[in-house]
């Protein structure tokens, strides 16, 4: 039983160590998510869009937009009041001239 010890003690400290290193982040997965290479942080952060309005994606027939189109803006996902990753998600109605 004693020759057991140093090995639950040794086990113990390691997955002490593990836990440790999973909570404070030490991963290199937390450093690739705020990198400004990442595809999808680098769409969200695009300010210029090929549409001024969902009016327009809809009319050009690429709406709805996804974070991930190349058409995607944040300020177009904005408009539905939602700003769930999905812009003009529903086609806008146009009032009678």
């Amino acid at each position: 039983m004693r020759k057991s010890r140093p090995v639950v003690f040794v086990v113990s400290l390691l997955l002490i160590a593990v836990l440790a290193a999973s909570i404070t982040g030490c991963s290199s997965n937390k450093k690739r998510r705020h990198s400004s290479s990442d595809p999808v942080a680098a769409a969200t952060t695009t300010s210029s869009s090929a549409f001024r309005t969902c009016e327009d994606a809809w009319d050009a027939g690429k709406a709805p937009l996804r974070r991930q189109d190349p058409d995607y803006s944040a300020q177009l996902d904005r408009q539905d009041g939602k700003e769930d990753g999905v812009a003009c998600l529903v086609r806008p109605t146009t009032a009678p001239r």
